[in-house]
């Protein structure tokens, strides 16, 4: 069970990294290579590539295969989430009703 809680610390992490990529492609850099070589893109490539790494980990350590793509998901809620706890960025009801299917198909799969 731990190592799902690892999985999904992991999806959050990712999802995490993913506003660093936002705000990254939202700063204006000297120069196109600056665009991919600056802090936040270094990071959030790192991160996600631990993450890649922990994911192998945890299903090593017992995590289903089936499993994986569910949890995974879960980064389709937590981004949205965090950009507008974090960023300020308004949810719409679209966004609104995604997250909703997304959790209603979690719960359908695990029945």
């Amino acid at each position: 069970m731990i190592f799902y809680l690892i999985v999904i610390l992991g999806v959050l992490a990712s999802s995490a990294s993913q506003l660093l990529l936002k705000k990254s492609a939202s700063v204006e850099h000297r120069s196109p290579v600056f665009t991919l070589l600056n802090w936040r893109v270094i990071l959030a490539y790192s991160v996600m590539a631990i993450v890649l790494v922990t994911n192998i980990f945890a299903m090593s350590k017992g995590v289903q295969l089936k499993d994986m793509p569910i949890l995974e998901a879960t980064g389709y809620i937590f981004v949205p989430l965090l950009t507008w706890l974090i960023l300020h960025e308004r949810i719409d009801r679209r966004t609104l009703a995604s997250i909703g299917l997304i959790l209603a198909g979690i719960v359908v799969f695990y029945l």
